[in-house]
């Protein structure tokens, strides 16, 4: 199944991270590593490390002697995961400014942002948010191995989180693409106040859209739920609501 050419842990990790991204493994689940091992024909040091790398991206929770289990995400995580990738996404972005090669970065990058649009026409939510991961990969090569790393470990939980705006807040794809091609705006005319109201205005719609889903999981089948959630700031569906982009 996996290439021996590759790293075969960081294969395995990033497998086992999209079935948990996308849902397919639900959260509590407990993945057990014997079996994992068997149905993957790899070594169980093998799922061991991995199983390691995806505590360490924050998606399960590896207990002694218990084996690993799919991290829940609270409406708290959700609301800090949110804010911590805006800030980090704006820090970085400031120092794409002043970087160098900066037109060079943005040119590849707009590859993957035309993938992304290309994902969003075909409805292809699992494609846009591959994308959008390759975006950031492309954007993050200015940037210190701390601010890379602390975003590392955090983007696997925000493509957790949008996957599930998507999924159940009814997010249009395409105003997904159309804030990354606002920012890419942004950076090429290198503005620094746009960068920061796009990341700022993105960050808190994403956050009340995340109190939409949690309230919608608690009160599942509840007639009267809309009923709880405040006119004008989680009632609709738009990330870009309120943000001209």
């Amino acid at each position: 199944m996996f290439k021996p050419a590759l790293n075969i842990t960081d294969q395995i990790a990033d497998y086992l991270a999209e079935l948990i991204i996308f849902g397919d493994i639900a959260s509590g689940a407990r993945i057990q590593e014997i079996r994992l091992a068997k149905a993957l024909g790899v070594s169980r040091g093998s799922v061991r490390e991995a199983l390691l790398i995806l505590e360490r991206r924050h998606l399960i929770t590896v207990v002694p002697r218990r084996g690993a289990h799919v991290n829940d995400l609270s409406l708290a995580d959700m609301v800090e995961i949110l804010e911590i990738v805006a800030a980090l996404e704006l820090r970085w972005y400031r120092e794409l400014l002043r970087c160098p090669d900066r037109a060079g970065i943005l040119r590849e990058a707009a590859c993957a942002l035309s993938g992304l649009e290309e994902a969003a026409k075909a409805g292809d939510v699992r494609q846009s948010l591959r994308f959008r991961r390759d975006y950031y990969a492309l954007m993050l090569k200015p940037a210190s191995r701390y601010t890379e790393a602390l975003f590392e470990s955090v983007l696997p939980s925000s493509q957790r989180i949008l996957h599930a705006l998507m999924r159940e807040a009814d997010v249009d794809q395409y105003d997904l693409a159309r804030y990354y091609r606002a920012l890419h705006g942004a950076l090429e005319a290198e503005d620094p106040t746009r960068l920061e109201e796009l990341t700022g205005a993105f960050s808190k719609r994403a956050t009340g859209l995340a109190a939409k889903v949690h309230l919608g999981r608690q009160y599942s089948g509840d007639a009267a739920m809309a009923s709880r959630w405040p006119d004008g700031q989680i009632c609709d569906s738009g990330l870009t609501r309120g943000v001209v982009v």
